[in-house]
């Protein structure tokens, strides 16, 4: 193997948001296989469609669920997939409706490349509306101590903007099911377990926020999981507390109020 990277995509109904995504990653330097899972698509043929536009210019790999499995089924199917080819040494993941800044794999594959000790690394990102105006940026920290102390408080990685080793899945395994809607910050969990992990202090992301999106549509599920995934790492230290604490809290707040506080308050 030669550093090549396996990009994953699930895709459900987000045609447009494929397109958006799709034509972001033109802008790539470094080179990647794109593998979209179809997770039973409404108009399957406007997935093959969009694909078929890209073709002749990027490394696209269609896998088609024959019903919907859901999002943890669909990206184990496919992270086995790529574990199976066994031709590549990272993998990272992207959603349809995000779009990739600055070279991000580029980046991302230098930090893995020259810190071998490193097993994951995310990136500051900008979240907006369907419109894609900015409504927050995220700047997690970026160092591997300080991580591991408020992944206890919060998921200091956005799923989709994260590239890790695939030594790392042989390792860890795939994404847990006992966490619906939250399987990333569990699979965080384990990975930090094991292996070392950074933050890129740039905005290498744009993601976008909608109504369909897991956390929004799954927010009382979601919330329910990370109060269950909290308590059940839970290590009697003041920032786990405080992080139980405010999953709590986030459980009985709405929506809108928890958006404008990220908004005004902690993230701007």
């Amino acid at each position: 193997m030669n550093g090549q990277i396996a990009v994953l995509l699930p895709h459900y109904n987000n045609y447009s948001g494929l397109q958006l995504t799709l034509e972001s990653l033109l802008n790539e330097t470094e080179g990647f296989t794109l593998f979209i899972i179809d997770d039973g698509s409404d108009a399957l043929d406007s997935v093959k469609q969009i694909v078929k536009n890209f073709n002749n210019c990027l490394d696209v790999l269609l896998l088609v669920n024959g019903v919907n499995l859901g999002i943890v089924k669909t990206l184990n199917k496919g992270l086995e997939h790529i574990i199976g080819l066994n031709r590549y040494d990272f993998i990272a993941r992207i959603d349809a409706g995000d779009i990739c800044l600055s070279n991000r794999f580029k980046q991302q594959k230098e930090v893995l490349t020259n810190s071998k000790d490193v097993g994951l690394v995310g990136s500051w990102v900008r979240f907006v509306d369907i419109e894609r105006h900015k409504q927050f940026d995220f700047k997690p920290p970026a160092y591997h101590k300080r991580l591991k102390q408020v992944i206890h408080l919060y998921n200091p990685f956005v799923h989709s903007a994260v590239m890790y080793r695939v030594e790392v899945v042989k390792e860890v395994g795939v994404y847990s099911e006992d966490y619906p809607a939250l399987e990333d910050h569990a699979y965080f969990f384990n990975i930090l377990k094991n292996y070392k992990a950074t933050n890129i202090t740039k905005i290498l992301m744009e993601c976008e926020m909608t109504s369909k999106g897991v956390s929004t549509k799954n927010r009382k599920a979601q919330t329910k999981s990370r109060i269950k995934l909290l308590l059940n790492e839970y290590n009697f230290t003041i920032i786990a507390t405080i992080g139980v604490l405010r999953a709590l809290i986030t459980f009985i707040m709405p929506q809108s109020f928890l958006i404008l506080l990220k908004k005004k308050v902690f993230y701007k």
